[in-house]
C-alpha cells in the first residue's frame, strides 16, 4: 500500500510541476495580448454603461460637440446618429398583414 502511495505522490508532484510550466508558458504567450484585450474590455464596459444610462451618453456626446469641430466631434455625431437609427428600428414593431 505504501508503494502505491509513493507512486501516486510522485505522479502528483510531476503533474503539479507540469501545470506550473504550462501556466508560465501560457502567461508568456499571453503577454503581448494584455494591452489590446484590456482596451477591448474597457470598450465593452463603456458600452454596457451607455446602455444602462443613455442620458449620460447623450450628455457626453453633447460635451463633445461643445469642444469644437475636431475629428472626435465628427465621429461622435456619426455615432449619435447611428444610435438614434438603431433605437428607432428597435422600437419599431413588425406588423403582419393577413
Amino acid at each position: 500500500m505504501n508503494r502505491q502511495l509513493a507512486v501516486i505522490h510522485r505522479r502528483r508532484a510531476s503533474l503539479v510541476a507540469q501545470a506550473e510550466t504550462q501556466r508560465n508558458e501560457l502567461g508568456r504567450r499571453a503577454l503581448p495580448w494584455q494591452k489590446p484585450l484590456g482596451i477591448a474590455d474597457y470598450g465593452f464596459t463603456l458600452l454596457r454603461r451607455a446602455r444602462r444610462n443613455p442620458v449620460a451618453l447623450a450628455m457626453g456626446v453633447l460635451l463633445l460637440f461643445r469642444l469644437g469641430r475636431g475629428r472626435l466631434s465628427v465621429w461622435a455625431g456619426r455615432l449619435w446618429t447611428g444610435w438614434q437609427i438603431y433605437q428607432s428600428l428597435r422600437e419599431r414593431k413588425p406588423t403582419r398583414q393577413d
